[in-house]
């Protein structure tokens, strides 16, 4: 059983998955817009919505940031590196995947998942020690993008890469100290990002195994970034590359000639 609190991580597993779900609590008194939300879309699927006094959820989750309403689901099911991989060809795509290596921080990790949601990623590959995994926490930070995205959870990431080799992505890593910066790769090609832990960033191994490092120019003081910022920052380059990519191309209009 896992447990989520926070009005939209639990809007959004409603609207995704309402077959995970086996209670809501909501706080008695808890009104408007959302709660009504909730509890229509709970009543819409036959899942139960229990109004409970506010300790009552605190006790469960030991938080107070629960925005009044909190519910128990089945567990959290990890997805397989075959399956980021099928939905990559399915897409019609180039691929777009990112790699956590080992992300300890429950809020970095929502945060990225929010993100890398956001910019279309095609999975996200985590290793099973050291790192977060999806926790309520983990949930609340992605905003409910946890239940969107697919997460694989291995034992080893370079075995990991090797795989995503095999299929024909190249597999780059963002690294501070790197001499080539991420503005002047090309990412208009199948592509793994790996970002690194918060403190040691991406481990050797790891490293070694990627087929370029990239590093995000920087002109202040502060020599490193925060890894989900730096995660942002690479993923949406990466996004905004390849439509400029797009945008570049011939349009047709009538007839085969290409207009610029």
């Amino acid at each position: 059983m896992r447990i989520i609190y926070g009005i939209n991580p639990i809007i959004e597993a409603l609207n995704s998955h309402p077959e995970y779900f086996k209670d809501i609590l909501i706080v008695r008194g808890r009104g408007g817009k959302a709660g009504e939300e909730i509890k229509e879309l709970a009543s819409k699927n036959g899942i139960r919505c229990r109004t409970v006094e506010k300790e009552e959820i605190e006790r469960l989750i030991k938080t107070p940031h629960h925005q009044g309403v909190a519910a128990m689901l089945a567990e959290f099911r990890y997805a397989e590196i075959e399956d980021i991989i099928s939905k990559w060809k399915s897409s019609g795509e180039k691929a777009f995947i990112l790699i956590l290596d080992c992300i300890q921080d429950p809020q970095n990790f929502g945060s990225l998942i929010r993100t890398a949601n956001a910019a279309g990623i095609h999975g996200i590959i985590i290793p099973k020690d050291r790192a977060a995994e999806v926790t309520p926490a983990v949930v609340k930070a992605s905003a409910g993008a946890v239940e969107h995205t697919l997460i694989c959870r291995v034992t080893n990431i370079v075995n990991a890469i090797n795989m995503l080799k095999e299929a024909g992505i190249w597999v780059v890593g963002i690294e501070a100290e790197s001499k080539q910066d991420i503005y002047s790769f090309d990412m208009d090609t199948d592509l793994a990002i790996v970002i690194g832990s918060e403190g040691k960033g991406i481990r050797r191994l790891v490293k070694e195994k990627c087929d370029a490092c990239l590093s995000i120019s920087m002109k202040g003081d502060i020599s490193s970034l925060n890894a989900s910022v730096a995660g942002g920052i690479a993923l949406f380059e990466v996004l905004r590359k390849r439509k400029a990519k797009v945008s570049a191309l011939p349009h047709i209009v009538k007839g085969d000639k290409p207009v610029y």
